[in-house]
């Protein structure tokens, strides 16, 4: 006769397995919010240098005036 588990022992493993989907889904989302993060701070980035280049422009028009 083969061996079947407690009922307590099933939902323990049950239990644990959700318990890991939700962690590794967890840590999905962590690192996906964390990419975005780093785009948005890459274009933030991107627009201040841009902003610079212009401002110093503008400066050295300034000057010749």
């Amino acid at each position: 006769m083969p061996y079947v588990g407690t009922p307590s022992g099933w939902i323990s493993i049950i239990l644990g397995l959700v318990l890991i989907v939700i962690i590794v889904f967890a840590f999905y989302q962590m690192n996906k919010t964390l990419n975005d993060l780093k785009m948005e701070v890459n274009n933030l980035k991107n627009a201040l240098n841009e902003t610079q280049k212009n401002t110093e422009e503008i400066r050295k028009k300034l000057e010749e005036v």
